[in-house]
This record gives structure tokens, sequence and C-alpha cells, in this order.
């Protein structure tokens, strides 16, 4: 008879596999960064950060991919197996950008925003928004996506339910954003309920792909279209030098728009949308369904 507290009707229980992935996370992690550091000194200062984010990412990828033979599943199971993944995908980015842009709009005709005046040009613009695209695309939205909403969520939600995983794992998504510069309270709120939002998608459309889209086009529109704070970075190569006239309250101040107590109407609108674009779950996250 198999021991209830490692297994149940479904197999080994969901709080064991989540654990078993994240040793091996780290464990491949560990083992990437070891080859990689003596190779660092040789790799140019402007990218070599660049590529320490990029084998973290392929470490949790590699611990989707055995916690995927473990569970008998295909390694893109866990939020990356997408037949509209384009469709998906793009949508998200426009979604992402247009729903910052409505935001900064609204406070520009409220005269507390300045779109402002070209910040870059010629090959230096061509160079940067290339790499903020790399950057924000496979740094930012790819591995935060995977990181808090891939594996962990489908394994946490087939063992405490959907809705719990997410506001549990929303909250530590938001956690590591504390230490950043700039940084303020409604921010982390608003990060909070950024990671719930994003968890909804994943609920309706059975796929990270959206949540990777919206992710990737609201920091990159943030960072370098407009140039204005991201969660309390300010990035120093961007497209446009805007400027927020007024209170915190409004343009959320060190924080940029996630400080903004508007943040939390726009993105329960962006859900409402969600919810009539995708009016049912697609979501299956027991091993038996």
């Amino acid at each position: 008879m198999r021991n209830p507290v490692l297994f149940n009707q479904r197999g080994l229980r969901a709080g064991w596999r989540l654990l078993i992935w994240i040793a091996a996370c780290l464990a491949l992690g560990f083992l990437l960064l070891s080859i990689y550091s003596p190779l660092r000194q040789h790799v140019p200062h402007g990218i070599a950060g660049d590529i320490t984010k990029l084998l973290v990412v392929a470490s949790i990828l590699g611990g989707n991919a055995l916690m995927a033979r473990l569970e008998h599943r295909s390694p893109w199971s866990y939020g990356l197996s997408d037949h509209n993944w384009r469709s998906h995908f793009s949508l998200g980015a426009l979604i992402g950008w247009l729903a910052l842009t409505l935001m900064l709009t609204g406070m520009r005709a409220a005269h507390h925003f300045d779109f402002g005046s070209q910040y870059m040009r010629g090959s230096e613009l061509a160079l940067a928004a290339t790499l903020s695209v790399f950057s924000f695309l496979f740094e930012v939205a790819l591995f935060e996506e995977v990181l808090f909403r891939g594996y962990a969520l489908y394994t946490l939600a087939d063992g405490i339910g959907f809705w719990p995983a997410s506001v549990m794992l929303s909250l530590l998504f938001a956690a590591a954003h504390v230490s950043n510069s700039g940084e303020a309270k409604v921010g982390i709120a608003a990060v909070v309920f950024f990671g719930i939002m994003l968890c909804f998608s994943v609920w309706r459309m059975g796929s990270l792909l959206w949540a990777i889209g919206f992710h990737f086009m609201w920091d990159y529109s943030e960072s370098f279209l407009y140039g204005v704070p991201d969660s309390g970075f300010v990035s120093p190569q961007h497209l446009l030098g805007a400027k927020f006239f007024g209170p915190a309250w409004i343009t959320g101040g060190s924080v940029g728009p996630e400080g903004s107590w508007f943040i939390f109407a726009l993105l329960a609108a962006v859900a409402l949308v969600l919810h009539f674009l995708y009016p049912r779950r697609q979501l299956v996250v027991s091993k038996n369904g």
C-alpha cells in the first residue's frame, strides 16, 4: 500500500512534485552557471548579465522537461503547448501596448503626462530597440511567466486549487519586486493583481502565450517606447522622453504607471476583455485531465 503522505489517487502528491521541480531547477541552474562562470570574463560586459539570465531560464525549462518525463507528459505541457500561439501571443502584446497607451493618454488628457520628444535616433536607436526586445521578451516576460505561472502554477493548482495557487504565486511574484529601487506599497499591490490577471489568462486559454505577449509589450512599452518607470526601474535607453506631472496617486510617482491607483481599474478592464474574448475555461491541471 502506497504511503498517503507521498501519494494520492493521481500519483505523487503535488507538493512533492513541486519540491522536486524546485530542486531540479536549482541544480541545473548551479550546473549551468558553474560552467559559464570561467567563461564570463571573455564575454562582452554588456551582454554578460543577459547570458546569465538566459541560463536561468534554461534551467527552469530543463526542470520542466525533467518533471514532464516523470509525469509522462510533453515538456511543453505547462503552458507552452499552444496551437494558436501566434494569435495568442500577438493579441496579448497588442492588448499590453494598448492598455498602457490608453492609460498614459488619459493622464495626458488630464494634464498629468507628456509623451515628450524623441530621445534616441539613428543606429543607436535601432540597436537599443533590438536589445530591448530580446531583454524584455526572454529575460523578463518568458522568465517570469515560466517561473510563476508555468509548472509551479499547474502543479500547485493540482494540489490546492487554481485560485489559491494563483494568489499564492502572485504574492511571491510581488515579493520578488519589493527590492526594486523606487518601488512603493501601491506598486507592490498592483504587481499582485497583475499576476492574478495573468493567471486568469492562463485559466481561460490553457496557455502562457497570451500572458508572455502582454507582459513583454507592457514592460517594453514602459521602459523603451515611452521611457517611464517600470516598477521603479528607469531604462537609460528609450525612444521617447516622457514626463509625469501631479500627485503620485495619479501618476504612480517613482514606481511608474503601476504605482497609479488607476492601474487596478485598468487590470480589471483587461480581465473583462479576456472574459468576453475567451468565455470558457481551457486549463486542465490534474494529471488525469
